[in-house]
């Protein structure tokens, strides 16, 4: 089976519950699903406050930008989205305000 090595950037409050970057390999073809569970086993911290408890879920407020697009766990777009070897993932805050 090949892997994929990317590394994921944190921003905001991921920082603070964690390091400001962490390496992480997925299976090829992996989906942001298996990204959240690398996260979940790599960084703990981020279950509870950014992963929901016990899923390969973000809580609603976060995202990951990858390639300049912004993408949560469940759009349909993930579908499309093939991670490569060195890919910069960034895990970001979803700006709230009015």
């Amino acid at each position: 089976m090949t892997m994929t090595r990317c590394s994921v950037e944190f921003f905001g409050l991921p920082v603070k519950l964690s390091e400001l970057k962490v390496e992480i390999e997925v299976k090829d073809g992996a989906k942001l699903r298996d990204v959240i569970a690398a996260l979940r086993s790599k960084v703990p911290s981020l279950e509870g406050s950014i992963i929901v408890a016990g899923q390969d879920h973000l809580i609603d407020a976060y995202t990951f930008n990858i390639h300049g697009r912004f993408y949560t766990d469940g759009d349909d777009e993930n579908e499309n989205l093939k991670l490569q070897n060195g890919d910069r993932i960034a895990l970001l805050t979803i700006p709230i305000g009015g």
